[in-house]
């Protein structure tokens, strides 16, 4: 699933963090805010999600870029 399929189903104030699992750990942390607040050319959509879990009203969502084709 891409993160825009599930922006897509959220409501639009539900509070998100977007973590980049492959890159470095001070800089994995790509979005924190409401779901209104990432806009329909940001890159971030094309991600793919590798997981999902809730903590304190807030949906955590791991995800990576997607593989490039001819690689």
């Amino acid at each position: 699933m891409r993160v825009s399929q599930l922006l897509h189903t959220m409501d639009k104030d539900d509070l998100i963090i977007i973590v980049d699992y492959n890159a470095p750990i001070d800089k994995m942390t790509l979005y924190k805010g409401t779901v209104r607040g990432i806009v329909r050319d940001n890159p971030i959509n094309k991600m793919h999600v590798e997981s999902i879990c809730a903590a304190n009203d807030t949906i955590l969502v791991l995800a990576t870029h997607p593989a490039e084709k001819g690689r």
